[in-house]
């Protein structure tokens, strides 16, 4: 059996020259034509031009390359005011055994050791940081940094995050704690803040995996001879 051999060509990391012209054009023209010239994908200059805080100027977002002002993007699909939606005044209710069967608000599955379920529990979440129960209920888990920030500083503001000094995310201590904003807390955990090296061979090995996983049977098939 003879199998497609698919070539990985792994990216091209952006040199000074790239990040200049990029900081240059990207506020003041339409991102597929600079994408162009930097001979990249259109989304690859988005996620950078993101990373490096760029936004378009007001005077591209008031010119006719930003289709702002000339209805072309979302006009004629956008739901005008005063229609009736064909639904409305409609209910569904699910036949069958649907009542008897569905969960009933305060049950809790009979795997769990109430012990460990109760309020004022700790677990440990899928990303490794400590949660907390705070109420009766099956969603009634926080991150324990967020319950001692509040509690001791009080609400934490809208998109901000809680953040750990040492990096320990078991530390949940108020000195151990400080707010950054999402922007920042995306710089900090890109990828591009390792050296080239590291970068294109995170790259390279996650291309191995989508190759490993389309031969699999998790992406594309090939198909065997009779």
């Amino acid at each position: 059996m003879t199998r497609r051999r698919i070539a990985v060509q792994p990216r091209r990391p952006w040199a000074p020259a790239d990040f200049a012209l990029l900081d240059a054009r990207y506020p003041h023209e339409r991102t597929d034509v600079l994408a162009a010239a930097l001979g990249r994908p259109v989304k690859r200059v988005y996620a950078m031009a993101y990373l490096r805080g760029l936004r378009k100027s007001a005077a591209y977002l008031a010119s006719p390359d930003a289709h702002r002002l000339d209805g072309i993007k979302g006009m004629r699909t956008r739901f005008a005011k005063g229609n009736v939606p064909w639904n409305q005044g409609t209910h569904w209710t699910a036949g069958g055994r649907s009542a008897e069967t569905r969960f009933k608000p305060g049950n809790v599955s009979k795997r769990w050791d109430l012990a460990a379920y109760c309020v004022g529990a700790l677990r440990i979440n899928a990303d490794g940081a400590l949660e907390m129960k705070v109420r009766e209920g099956s969603r009634s888990w926080i991150s324990l940094a967020r319950w001692t920030w509040e509690r001791q500083r009080g609400p934490i503001p809208k998109n901000m995050a809680v953040r750990y000094n040492n990096g320990d995310t078991h530390d949940c201590r108020i000195e151990n704690l400080r707010l950054c904003t999402r922007a920042d807390l995306m710089r900090e955990n890109t990828i591009h803040n390792y050296p080239k090296e590291i970068v294109l061979a995170v790259q390279l090995v996650g291309a191995l995996h989508r190759q490993i996983n389309r031969r699999e049977g998790h992406g594309t098939k090939h198909r065997e001879p009779a």
